[in-house]
């Protein structure tokens, strides 16, 4: 009686410990197979953080070329529809070469347009050398055959292109070669060429609002990380831009053609689709307006007045001294006649002076410093294209701009962003205005009429000795600063003869070389268009749908037979304890004292 009694106590322990050791697994496997589900979940709804794209893009200038490298996320995630939002990775200004100058006597000039090297094409590779292997450099190899590179060729180009077809052609045919050489993203001839007027002056708009934050998609992801906005910030027009090179200037801005009496000519104005809206600014560029082709206009035409008067030819030698009431006293430029005619924007001038037989082959330009007469001879240029009798504007009068291209009225409730040379210009004038700082930006409101009106005039009536004095001319920035007599003029002249701005609103335009999200310029523009055509770039997730179901299916039910058996065996054990504590008090005498049990008596 005692050994069976025995043997079932030992049965009943091995019970309870099979059931303790099973608890102890199942309690495991379920919170083994919760952990896997709560990590499946994260892991599958976890953002994959998309690979970074790269390009290139050359600013081929008519007296610069310059690199911009961008970037932004592959997945166009801070973008909208296909337009992604580019960022600037870095700049690189391409060094000039040093060449002899055939136009000057013993002298080299230093060439840094793709323009300058028609009669140079074995230049050019080395020219681009330094920075494309800085691109290389600093873009991820494993990113190079993803990053395409571009270059965009401007007015400098576009005369080349009229002056010489063939010689154009060779030299985008050469940057062509020299870009297949590296081992970035280059698979048609279409990334290498000329852009047009309208395309380079919508790019540039383009460019300035995306930095001054105009476009929506941008003031909302402002808004949503917490950062302030002005309320200025948010107008709803956006920016007019202003830009000044060296062969060509452009004018681009919005304009509420709802309410205007001549709708804009299709050649002005194009629709441009970017984060999901549609854009149809009024734009032009100016070709031969640039600052350096009007030099050389106005130099013709300083030139052919000289010899209209009445200078007897047998006067004449081989080289024409001209006085320049733009440039001051001291300071002379020689240059050889091809240097001034070769250019497509004095063709007319060209004309009219091969009607002198003379020897002349070289003209020296002397300094004749001279606010006054400066302005009459810079006012001539614009008369001369308004008060031309051959030509006809074909727009009502108020739309017809000086060369009888159309413009609409400037729009009061726009501010304007003046680009490139705007800035290089009012960055000297501010040089000796005390109540101005040197910066990177200028608004024309702080620029009082009267210091303006001095500053053209103390730039122009006094020698070159003053002017350097006067203007901190050091060797670095002689090349700019020599000529301010000439630019001052010109800028005004331009911004109020040529695109029609009245001095009260001249308050509206700003000038910058550089915003803090970014240099001020067409590229950037020209790149987030381009990204509409390059295809967004996803990372595959460590986790498919169907892996992600598989397993989360598998830990769910380990996770449920488990949770039920620990349920079950919880209950059992309830029952057995609750069962053993009611026997005992059955065995409880009346008197008090417990009854013994067979085991406690044995």
């Amino acid at each position: 009686m005692d050994g069976q009694h025995q043997q079932k106590q030992k049965h009943k322990h091995r019970i309870r410990y099979i059931i303790s050791f099973t608890q102890g697994i199942s309690i495991t496997l379920f919170l083994l197979a919760a952990a896997i589900v709560i990590y499946l979940t994260v892991l599958y709804r976890a953002r994959v953080v998309p690979p970074t794209n790269y390009a290139i893009v050359f600013d081929a200038g008519s007296s610069h070329t310059e690199m911009f490298v961008y970037h932004w996320p592959a997945d166009k995630s801070e973008g909208a529809g296909t337009t992604s939002s580019v960022s600037e990775y870095f700049v690189c200004s391409l060094v000039a070469v040093n060449i002899r100058d055939s136009t000057k006597f013993n002298e080299t000039k230093a060439i840094k347009a793709i323009s300058d090297f028609e009669q140079h094409l074995d230049l050019l590779p080395s020219f681009f050398e330094p920075c494309l292997k800085k691109a290389v450099e600093k873009i991820p190899s494993d990113r190079h055959k993803y990053s395409p590179i571009f270059l965009g060729a401007t007015a400098g180009m576009r005369l080349a292109r009229l002056r010489n077809i063939k010689q154009a052609n060779q030299v985008l045919e050469t940057i062509r070669e020299t870009f297949s050489n590296y081992p970035f993203q280059f698979v048609v001839a279409r990334q290498v060429r000329i852009l047009t007027g309208m395309e380079e002056a919508i790019d540039g708009w383009i460019t300035t609002n995306i930095l001054l934050e105009k476009f929506k998609h941008r003031h909302e992801k402002r808004k949503k990380s917490g950062q302030t906005i002005s309320p200025t910030e948010l107008d709803q027009d956006m920016a007019g831009v202003l830009d000044l090179g060296g062969a060509s200037t452009q004018v681009t801005f919005t304009y509420a053609e709802e309410h205007a009496s001549q709708p804009i000519p299709l050649e002005f104005t194009t629709s441009i689709t970017l984060f999901d809206r549609v854009y149809k600014p009024y734009a032009h560029s100016y070709l031969c307006w640039g600052k350096n082709e009007a030099t050389k206009r106005h130099r013709a035409r300083l030139v052919n007045d000289l010899l209209n008067s009445n200078i007897e030819s047998s006067d004449l030698s081989t080289t024409l001294f001209v006085p320049d009431p733009c440039l001051v006293t001291g300071a002379n430029d020689t240059l050889k006649i091809n240097k001034l005619f070769t250019s497509t924007c004095t063709n007319n001038e060209k004309l009219q002076f091969a009607n002198y037989n003379t020897s002349i082959s070289s003209f020296t330009f002397v300094g004749a410093g001279n606010a006054s007469q400066c302005n009459q001879s810079l006012s001539r240029l614009f008369d001369s294209k308004r008060n031309n009798r051959e030509m006809n504007c074909s727009y009502k009068k108020d739309y017809c701009a000086f060369d009888f291209t159309f413009q609409p009225v400037i729009p009061e409730n726009i501010k304007f962003i003046g680009l490139s040379g705007y800035y290089y210009v009012f960055d000297n004038l501010a040089h000796g205005i005390p109540t101005i700082n040197k910066s990177t930006g200028y608004k024309l409101a702080d620029f009082h009429r009267e210091e303006l009106e001095r500053r053209r005039k103390t730039v122009c009536d006094i020698d070159y000795i003053t002017l350097c004095k006067q203007e901190s001319i050091l060797p670095g920035n002689e090349q700019h600063k020599r000529a301010l007599c000439f630019d001052a003029w010109y800028v005004w002249l331009w911004l109020t003869k040529g695109i029609g701005f009245k001095e009260v609103d001249l308050e509206r335009i700003s000038v910058v070389n550089k915003f803090t999200s970014g240099k001020a310029g067409w590229t950037l523009g020209y790149m987030i268009n381009q990204t509409n055509y390059i295809p967004a770039e996803f990372r595959e997730k460590s986790m498919g749908n169907t892996g992600f179901i598989s397993w989360i299916t598998v830990s769910s039910v380990i996770a449920l037979i488990t949770f039920i058996f620990l349920i079950l065996t919880c209950q059992a054990c309830i029952r057995h304890a609750c069962h053993k504590q009611a026997h005992r008090a059955r065995t409880i005498n009346n008197d008090g004292y417990t009854q013994p049990h067979e085991q406690s008596l044995a």
